[in-house]
């Protein structure tokens, strides 16, 4: 193997190798003879890497509190000193090394040549400049010659690419899927840190080569560094022709050593479901390090898709498990629910097309929840009357709409303390009115530290946001309105909802924060006007308004 040093500079030097007799076959000692002109740091660099890498040397031979490894910088003043002074070095000579697996045997110098300056004669911020006059495809080629134009090009290519790497950037890392190459060169930078949460992108015209640079960058990396990764996706992926390259993407990065997978699709999906099949899926328990898993699209209950997800679920460890947009029956509900069971879950989501009766069944075989919400869907009603399990829940959280949250609290044995309660309204809920509901599900609490309620959508008579006069026995510390998803033309000036709702804050007598958000045709000085006039002094409001 031989190893050649080119020469920059045409300076005659003094220095002579030599090697010694007595040196074993297995010694890869050499004296070194220098004139008085070489520096001792020169020396030191010549004996310790006569060949090899400048750039090495460069990282290595500075002091720790000048410059580091992980953070190369080429234009410190020091660190181009040492750079000019290893190049003298390095570049000064033509050397042909013979060397054995174990020893060196011979080394010859050569006198300098008069040939063409080498590019690495250049200063740092030259090298910087040339390389910036580059494309984006040729930054990249550059990046991956050697470490030292690595770390020149890299920071170029990364903002022509607008990918971010700056170190407050490095908790969570957006890409989207055209920008799957730019991790295999990222990873090689001095300055990588792999980021503890992943923010994906898959676009409609997704290629097999760049699920597999994502697919080798999380194999380069430290096992369970990255511990959550998200997938977003608006195409019919159904479709794609690289259909069983995303199924073997999404199993390798379930096997990763992630503690969080979330999938979510906000393509419409329409078709049918895979949830027949049940009975013929079978998982592995504890294969996997995940803890929390999220579907949120109905392609991942496909037939297609189907397998990966019954597979994810039975096969992890699970703590959080939230299902949420996929478009099932209630009798798919049903079946479904029946089929898991998650020993470890503490946190539930589901949505509200899972009848009362099914969740309960499944809240039933798992005591340990603490944590639940149900996805609201814009009308339907259930029968609830022929409930008679009983739960015994560590609830500190509850969210959803009235037709699961109140049979859910009416199956408790006891009065749970809750740190949130979110109620959902629907129109069918005004019952006489929605106040009495409200209070329904409150009343059925030791304490609420925060209730927010979310008013429906549309409302039919103004008689349904009256208050009733009754008072709630319950501590309430902060109560919160939000009418985010009122249809802002459904009513007139005078039935503005979040005005409407002011009065309710008087069924609450220990509330000290009120909270009003969402759409109001009122300004926010006039809301804070009629709330003032039925709420202490020492209550704290907070009014928030969407444009």
């Amino acid at each position: 193997m031989g190893n050649s040093i080119s020469h920059i500079s045409g300076r005659q030097s003094g220095m002579n190798v030599s090697t010694s007799p007595q040196d074993t076959p297995q010694s890869s000692k050499r004296n070194i003879e220098f004139d008085d002109s070489a520096s001792p740091r020169k020396r030191r660099l010549l004996e310790s890497y006569s060949t090899g890498d400048i750039h090495q040397v460069i990282a290595t031979q500075l002091q720790p509190s000048t410059i580091y490894r992980c953070h190369t910088d080429f234009t410190n003043p020091v660190a181009k000193r040492l750079y000019r002074e290893a190049s003298d070095v390095f570049l000064k000579r033509k050397a042909d090394t013979q060397l054995d697996p174990f020893s060196m045997k011979r080394v010859k110098l050569y006198e300098p040549c008069n040939t063409t300056a080498f590019i690495w004669s250049l200063p740092a911020e030259i090298l910087v400049l040339i390389v910036a006059l580059l494309g984006a495809r040729d930054m990249r080629c550059v990046a991956q010659v050697c470490s030292l134009l690595r770390e020149i090009a890299g920071p170029l290519f990364f903002s022509n690419r607008n990918f971010p790497t700056s170190p407050k950037d490095l908790f969570h890392i957006r890409v989207d899927s055209p920008s799957f190459d730019i991790l295999s060169t990222w990873i090689r930078m001095d300055a990588f840190r792999p980021p503890r949460m992943m923010l994906c992108w898959l676009n409609p015209d997704l290629r097999a080569s760049q699920l597999s640079a994502f697919l080798h960058f999380l194999q380069s990396v430290p096992h369970k560094s990255i511990q959550y990764i998200t997938l977003f996706w608006n195409f019919d992926i159904l479709t794609s022709p690289i259909l069983p390259q995303i199924l073997t993407f999404l199993e390798n990065i379930r096997a990763s050593g992630c503690e969080e997978l979330t999938c979510m699709g906000f393509y419409h999906f329409v078709g049918s479901s895979g949830v027949t099949r049940l009975t013929r899926m079978h998982g592995h328990m504890g294969v996997n390090h995940l803890k929390a898993f999220e579907a949120s699209s109905g392609v991942l209950f496909s037939p297609e898709f189907f397998p990966f997800t019954i597979q994810t679920i039975c096969s992890s460890n699970l703590e959080k498990l939230r299902l949420s947009y996929i478009k099932l029956s209630s009798a798919h509900w049903e079946k479904l629910m029946r089929y898991l069971t998650i020993l470890a879950l503490v946190e539930l989501r589901v949505d509200a097309d899972c009848a009362p009766s099914t969740l309960i069944r499944f809240l039933a075989r798992h005591p340990a929840i603490h944590t639940l919400c149900i996805v609201p869907r814009p009308c339907g009603t259930w029968r609830t009357n022929r409930l008679t399990a009983r739960l015994t829940l560590p609830i500190s959280k509850l969210d959803g709409p009235l037709s699961h949250i109140l049979p859910v609290l009416r199956s408790l044995r006891t009065l749970p303390t809750l740190t949130c309660l979110a109620l959902s309204l629907q129109a069918h809920d005004a019952s006489p009115d929605y106040l009495s509901s409200v209070l329904q599900c409150v009343d059925r609490c030791e304490s609420v530290e925060y209730l927010f309620i979310s008013l429906p959508s549309q409302i039919h008579s103004r008689s349904a946001m009256i208050w009733p006069g009754t008072h709630s026995a319950v501590r309430v510390k902060h109560l919160a309105f939000d009418s985010s998803d009122i249809v802002r033309t459904s009513l007139p000036f005078a039935e503005d909802t979040l005005a409407l709702s002011a009065q309710w804050i008087q069924a609450f007598p220990d509330v000290k924060r009120v909270s009003m958000r969402g759409y109001s045709a009122l300004a926010a000085g006039d809301l804070v006007d009629i709330v003032r006039k039925v709420v202490a002094a020492d209550v704290e409001l907070s009014v928030t308004l969407h444009n």
